[in-house]
């Protein structure tokens, strides 16, 4: 990269560099009178007054709405509503029965919510909007890659590359216009493994039973230093910039890997004043750039469309149709106990006694309206409008928005099977 980039990527960054990314709620919008959905039965809320629905600005935008289906069509991670990952180990995000265990009855109770209907824009992917061979020359240019485009076969994903492993290669593949770059520069562990195994070899130790190649690894890693954080952005702005995203227009999150001396950045896609699960990923080092993907697609509205209102969608939760998705949860991870003596097996229930079926109730106390990432059957790619719910019990819900006017409901899920 010149100087005159270097100087263009540093003038051009902007205050969207944040570590690390919080969901902003800064809009709110009034709202109306309230219920409690529960099964079968419509109650009074006791919340004393309305809440209000939030949403982010430009300024500060807000975190994705997860709705269990990403880019990539498959069930994601929890969330936060910090935008955080909450993935906690043996819980399965769903609210219904996986692998043969019986599910908790979820009832959901919610505050006052506006029953008037909205306007929402709804966006799409365009995957193809710069996915040619002369597309992918010019962003490998842009990244100091050289080289003939060749065209990839089906078997491979197909897509244009250019360049190659073990040196600095770039890939376009038809997924999103994605694009994977890798700079060539060995990565520090991989510099320290090698250094290691050329001074001691994997096998020795010495005579006071340290394996030196072990020690040499803890030494070569502690001498390896951190990328700076300007080196750190610039590197990640001349990446956006050879792909057509700007830091304008992302959301920055940086995570610093100490043990492996680099750093990690997130630059997801702003659309509207939301954040969107649309994202680059840049791995950093001391040397710059070691490797880095992100889609090339353009984001276009397909316009103006209806959504329910919040009192509506707070009513979706209990519609198996919506599906509620549960995103985030507290931990309730058990902790472990000594135990005197083995546990001893359950007593046999009394005659007459109630049969158990736990009902959890979810009080809602905050909502907001953002944009959910959807696939189609055929792979295309929607920012939709969907709430999320928050209750006091740390859980975080969300549903879609639209009005079922709006939605083909003959689709079938990505990668669905029809059974004969």
């Amino acid at each position: 990269m010149s100087e005159a980039d270097i100087a263009q990527a540093r003038s051009r960054w902007g205050s969207r560099w944040l570590a690390p990314m919080a969901a902003g709620t800064s809009i709110l919008l009034a709202l109306g009178a309230g219920y409690a959905w529960g099964t079968g039965a419509i109650g009074r809320s006791p919340a004393p007054s309305p809440l209000a629905v939030a949403t982010g600005t430009p300024e500060d935008p807000a975190a994705p709405v997860g709705l269990g289906r990403g880019a990539d069509g498959e069930l994601q991670s929890g969330m936060t509503t910090g935008g955080e990952s909450a993935v906690t180990p043996g819980i399965e995000p769903l609210v219904f029965p996986v692998g043969g265990m019986r599910p908790d009855g979820q009832r959901f109770i919610v505050p006052a919510f506006d029953e008037a209907p909205g306007r929402a824009n709804v966006y799409a992917v365009d995957a193809g909007a710069r996915f040619s061979a002369e597309d992918s020359a010019r962003m490998a240019a842009a990244l100091g890659v050289g080289g003939d485009v060749r065209a990839l076969q089906p078997e491979a994903g197909g897509g244009w590359v250019v360049g190659s492993s073990p040196g600095a290669s770039f890939t376009l593949s038809p997924w999103m216009g994605d694009a994977s770059y890798s700079s060539g520069i060995p990565h520090p562990v991989t510099s320290c493994e090698e250094r290691a195994t050329a001074l001691h070899g994997r096998d020795k130790v010495d005579g006071d039973g340290t394996w030196a190649f072990g020690q040499e690894m803890i030494r070569c890693m502690a001498d390896t230093p951190l990328p700076g954080d300007e080196l750190v952005r610039e590197s990640t702005a001349a990446f956006l910039n050879a792909i057509g995203l700007t830091e304008e227009s992302a959301k920055i999150t940086t995570t610093t890997d100490a043990s492996a001396r680099t750093v990690m950045v997130t630059a997801a896609r702003v659309v509207e004043g939301n954040v969107t699960e649309i994202t680059a990923h840049i791995e950093v080092s001391s040397e710059g750039i070691l490797s880095a993907s992100g889609p090339t697609g353009e984001v276009l509205s397909l316009g103006d469309y209806s959504i329910v209102s919040p009192a509506e969608a707070a009513g979706r939760l209990n519609d198996p149709a919506y599906a509620p998705h549960l995103l985030a949860w507290p931990d309730t991870r058990p902790r472990s106990t000594d135990a005197a003596e083995p546990p001893a097996p359950p007593e046999a229930p009394d005659a007459g006694s109630a049969v158990p079926w736990s009902i959890m109730e979810h009080d809602i106390v905050s909502a907001r309206l953002g944009l959910a990432l959807l696939t189609g059957e055929d792979g295309q790619q929607y920012l939709a409008p969907a709430y999320e719910f928050t209750a006091t019990d740390e859980t975080v819900w969300s549903v879609l928005a639209l009005d079922e006017d709006e939605l083909d409901t003959t689709a079938a899920p990505p990668g669905a099977s029809v059974l004969e």
